[in-house]
């Protein structure tokens, strides 16, 4: 490093301490542990949107809002499996899933919860003109509330994948919400570990602990949650003592924990799966035969190794090692660029071709020195690749990913089931995202989501995998390490889906 990168370096980093000290002053500068089972402060990359809980689609958020609602299940990553939540068991008989419900469960207004409340949640995602979760129940057709704590779902067509999408669809007490009236944003009314207590957009939400609570109490009071962008900025903080808990936290900077005695690096394979999706209703991404000499001309080893500093973990197929319908047995293109350009040839592009790669600097880490090296890696096998950068509301839109507009782009996909990723970018006509059809492959998703026996299922996913890597409108690359730093006298275990539940943080 030349010392006019290091003088910047140092500058940049001594700016977001100021800047955060003046951002975080009064009673948080300290230089002991700030954490104690009174208050942890976390500087978040991410923050609230919005205070309606269905108004957003994204991961960390949905991490947020579990600490103050719950849904039905979650999963288990380590098991790829799912278990209950405020639901205590389920049937799956056909068209109809049977749900028992949790009982002595109540929300944080005193209310009782019952089946009322999760029909009343989910007609709000189905039918509210704010939400952005609806498709997720695109087919359910009504549901029954047997008594207080029994509900039955009837969907058009068997659907065993509907735990999946009841995964992150949190429950809101019916009566706590309609006494607030027709307010776009309503303070969220739970049954989780903590309450909400008040919220500044794009500034602090704070949540105090629910002593109610069905479950093993919280150990901490109160968290203080404080959006902070800039990645230098929430690390600057987290040294500084100014935080106890930090996300998203760059590789490079790991070296600097290691050297400091008040934190540590967490780490955890993440369950967001990068790969280059190929749209087949574009030239030459039509031909099977440049598609699979892209796959034999990347190498996503050398992207971890040398730009995330060995953080990451090569996808051999589809689907991540946590996801469920994960497939061991199915192994990646090997790096052969003479095989790559043999079948450039056959395809008729015997001098090469041009391509542009799209991407987002915005959204994934690192996208454009991960596109430069794919870049690099693509020309020799013939492959000249322009990049072109995009912002993530551009790229998404309807004139780019979501809009078919895109023939070659960069992407960040997080999924717990391999249902989900098939069934939204391979399955024909369900997005225009890469179009993709194939019949074979369209009949096994059929099958797979009417298939009760989840060995079964996950057996008919694992076939689905195969056929993509055949096909390969996608060229798979690999998950990344979610990273955070934590003070050392927080006992906490990252979890894959970038969720922080404060109520699994101990003070030691």
């Amino acid at each position: 490093m030349s010392s006019i990168q290091s003088s910047r370096r140092i500058f940049l980093k001594q700016s977001a301490l100021a800047t955060l000290g003046v951002f975080l002053s009064d009673s948080l500068a300290r230089v002991s542990y700030a954490a104690s089972k009174e208050r942890l402060t976390v500087l978040s990359s991410i923050g609230l949107d919005t205070l309606h809980p269905y108004a957003h689609s994204s991961s960390p958020q949905y991490g947020i809002w579990q600490n103050m609602i719950e849904p039905l299940v979650e999963v288990n990553y380590a098991k790829r499996d799912y278990f209950g939540v405020l639901a205590e068991s389920w049937q799956f008989q056909g068209k109809k899933w049977i749900f028992k419900l949790r009982k002595n469960v109540r929300f944080h207004d005193g209310s009782a919860f019952t089946a009322n409340d999760v029909i009343y949640s989910i007609n709000r995602i189905k039918n509210d003109k704010q939400s952005l979760q609806k498709d997720n129940f695109r087919d359910l057709t009504e549901m029954q509330a047997q008594d207080d704590h029994t509900i039955v779902f009837t969907t058009e067509v068997p659907n065993a994948v509907f735990l999946d999408r009841l995964q992150n669809r949190f429950i809101i007490s019916k009566s706590g919400t309609e006494a607030q009236g027709d307010q776009t944003e309503q303070k969220p009314v739970g049954t989780g570990p903590y309450r909400f207590l008040s919220w500044q957009r794009d500034g602090n939400l704070v949540m105090t602990r629910y002593d109610n609570y069905w479950g093993t109490k919280a150990e901490i009071r109160e968290i203080v949650l404080r959006r902070v962008k800039e990645d230098s900025g929430r690390v600057a903080g987290l040294l500084a003592g100014q935080g106890d808990v930090v996300n998203n936290v760059p590789v490079e900077e790991l070296s600097r924990f290691e050297k400091n005695p008040r934190v540590r690096a967490e780490k955890v394979e993440g369950v967001r799966m990068y790969f280059l999706a190929m749209n087949v209703t574009h030239k030459p991404f039509d031909n099977k035969l440049v598609r699979q000499a892209i796959n034999y001309a990347v190498d996503p080893t050398a992207i971890i190794k040398h730009i995330y500093e060995g953080n990451g973990y090569v996808m051999n197929g589809p689907m991540g090692s946590n996801v469920i319908g994960f497939d061991p047995k199915i192994k990646r293109y090997p790096v052969d660029i003479k095989k790559a350009k043999e079948l450039l040839d056959k395809a008729g592009y015997p001098q090469g071709l041009e391509v542009k790669l799209y991407f987002s600097p915005d959204r994934y880490p690192k996208a454009k020195e991960v596109c430069q090296v794919i870049a690099d890696q693509l020309a020799r096998a013939g492959i000249k690749a322009e990049l072109v950068s995009q912002e993530f509301v551009i790229f998404w839109g309807k004139e780019g990913v979501n809009g078919g507009k895109l023939p070659f782009y960069y992407v960040g996909r997080p999924a717990a089931d391999a249902d989900t990723v098939y069934d939204q970018y391979y399955r024909s006509g369900v997005s225009p995202r890469i179009q993709y059809k194939n019949p074979e492959f369209d009949r096994l998703v059929d099958d797979e989501q009417k298939t009760g026996d989840s060995k079964k299922r996950v057996a008919i996913l694992q076939q689905l995998g195969r056929i993509l890597m055949e096909d390969v409108p996608f060229c798979p690359l690999y998950t990344l390490a979610e990273i955070y730093g934590v003070a050392r006298n927080v006992n906490w275990k990252a979890r894959p889906d970038e969720k922080l539940i404060y109520a699994e943080m101990k003070i030691r």
